[in-house]
């Protein structure tokens, strides 16, 4: 994945590792709660597995594969999970790098990427949820409805 990839629509990349898997579920909170089109922004996990052995892989790909049911269940049938639950496992760790981010186990990261492909904003810390939506208020991300999404608990 580059920023390229992405062209055409804002997104917002969270990169972490099993360690800090909980900021998943953070941000997805934060921001899909105010910005429910899931174009605006595209928000997806970036999961760094460059430190799981290669005969750990199936056990990996097999909690990666629990997250995105427990994340489907808390969306009504109305609304397709494929469209709300990006989870990239970023076996190598090459993808994380390549966005100049390292240490997600020690805290997770935000990329923030414009309609036209350009890394305009970057965060890594503590409170990933405040910080992604400061990060789109910033730019400028209109918040947005959809029919059928879900209230905040």
């Amino acid at each position: 994945m580059t920023p390229e990839t992405l062209r055409g629509m804002p997104a917002l990349l969270l990169f972490h590792n099993h360690v800090t898997a909980s900021a998943a579920q953070e941000v997805q909170e934060a921001v899909r709660y105010e910005y429910q089109a899931p174009d605006q922004p595209f928000l997806a996990s970036v999961v760094d597995l460059s430190g799981v052995p290669r005969f750990m892989r199936p056990l990996a790909s097999a909690a990666m594969g629990n997250g995105y049911g427990q994340a489907e269940k808390m969306l009504p049938p109305t609304l397709s999970p494929v469209d709300y639950v990006v989870i990239l496992p970023d076996w190598g760790g090459s993808v994380t790098r390549s966005f100049g981010i390292d240490n997600v186990g020690e805290a997770p990261a935000l990329i923030f990427i414009d309609a036209a492909g350009v890394v305009r904003d970057r965060y890594q810390g503590a409170a990933p949820g405040e910080a992604a939506q400061r990060i789109l208020a910033e730019h400028g991300i209109e918040p947005g409805t959809v029919a059928g999404f879900p209230e905040r608990e």
